[in-house]
């Protein structure tokens, strides 16, 4: 069967062959959070659009919770507090307009990883205000962590990487410094605590990274799950377009010439019929039939007279530009040509023309008076007025062809 739109069966078979990768890719499972490296670029750019468009207010947020958190420094830090407190200022403002530059320039691809560095960057910080201060006021800086990294996991989400490598480097900063650094004596009953307090927070915050990052991990599968299969549904209908617009090609169309059929036309033509009526513009029909070609086949066999008729149906495709006009395959070797707007004088001289560069396509034609393809035309047109039918319009034109005909074929009635 041949198809009405160019290229269908190529385009169809594309869709089909990126519709099979996706559900491969979907039934095989997900555990490795990753992609082939082409689909993988696609979801990356995907999610940190999202991130782009969905974190601003929480980053800024963040960060200026991290400022407002100063208000202990001066309580806590003693003779470190206005150092402290310069270099909090400091790294807030840094991060903010970090944070200006990266909305402002739209670096999508810079989002996670420039969050994950500044989270460091805080997470980093408070283990040096720790290293500062003198204990015990230092112990207060040791709790400041936890909202560090549960607001990790609030920011970064679904990024389970970026969630692992932010909270891993400063936990092992942390612990390095932690189990280095000398605790000085402060009270017998708390000096007695510290070392036991000190496994036990590294634990719970141990705990607390690896329930963040289960849950980010769920968050992720179902987020890269959905691309997929957001992916199949906007592959599937555009399928379905497709099918729908062939299939609407293929009911409309003829399929040897690709001009077309005779019940568009009669659909278009009773369209234009009653515009023509409402507006009161003349509407033109011309009937063209192929001289002898009954003759054609018998002589040079039906692949030939298919070949034939896909010649001609190309000139008299070529005549039918504007909007409105329809070029139809009428049944057998008739056509005819419907011209809106068009006077019948107009429509004359292009039936003349379409004789004209019939005839010199020279197709051979040995069964025909002339030695060559050659073909009748017969034109109609008239104004519709409430009186008149659709059908009389027809016959005018059939009989102009019948005349045309018997005035010795190969002429323009």
């Amino acid at each position: 069967m041949s198809s009405g739109i160019p290229g269908f069966n190529e385009q169809l078979a594309a869709l089909e062959e990126q519709i099979n990768r996706y559900r491969n890719v979907l039934e095989s499972g997900l555990r490795n959070l990753r992609f082939p490296s082409d689909l993988e670029k696609d979801y990356a750019a995907e999610t940190n659009r999202a991130f782009l468009t969905g974190s601003r207010g929480i980053l800024a947020f963040g960060i200026l919770m991290y400022l407002a958190f100063g208000f202990a420094d001066e309580p806590l830090g003693r003779d470190q507090a206005n150092y402290i407190w310069l270099l909090r200022v400091s790294i807030t403002a840094t991060l903010l307009v970090g944070l200006v530059i990266l909305y402002a320039r739209q670096w999508v691809e810079l989002m996670v990883p420039a969050t994950s560095l500044g989270m460091v960057i805080i997470g980093l910080s408070v283990v040096y205000f720790i290293a500062l201060t003198e204990e015990p006021y230092s112990y207060a800086y040791h709790l400041g962590l936890v909202p560090w990294q549960v607001f990790i996991l609030v920011a970064l989400k679904s990024q389970v990487r970026a969630i692992v490598i932010t909270s891993v480097t400063v936990l092992i900063a942390y612990s390095i410094f932690t189990f280095t650094h000398d605790f000085k004596p402060v009270h017998p009953d708390l000096d007695v605590l510290v070392p036991i307090m000190r496994p036990l927070f590294l634990v719970f915050w141990s705990l607390l990274v690896a329930m963040g990052v289960f849950l980010a991990y769920q968050m992720e599968y179902f987020t890269r799950e959905n691309f997929l299969k957001n992916r199949l549904l906007t592959l599937d209908a555009k399928r379905l377009k497709l099918l729908g617009e062939e299939l609407h090609m293929l009911s409309t169309t003829d399929g040897l010439t690709n001009l077309a059929n005779r019940r568009h036309f009669e659909n278009c033509f009773d369209a234009e019929w009653r515009r023509a009526l409402r507006t009161q513009d003349s509407l033109t029909l011309i009937m063209i039939d192929i001289d002898y070609f009954k003759n054609y086949n018998d002589h040079y066999g039906h692949q030939a007279g298919d070949e034939c008729l896909r010649q001609v149906s190309d000139i008299f495709s070529s005549y039918a530009q504007r909007s409105g006009e329809l070029v139809a395959r009428y049944g057998g070797e008739e056509f005819v040509i419907m011209l809106p707007r068009t006077s019948l004088e107009a429509g004359q001289n292009l039936a003349r023309s379409v004789r004209q560069k019939i005839e010199e396509l020279a197709i051979e034609h040995k069964e025909s008076g002339t030695g060559l393809v050659t073909i009748s035309a017969g034109v109609a047109c008239c104004i519709p007025t409430q009186d008149d039918d659709s059908e009389d319009l027809l016959r005018a034109a059939d009989k102009s062809l019948y005349e045309a005909k018997g005035a010795g074929r190969n002429q323009v009635a």
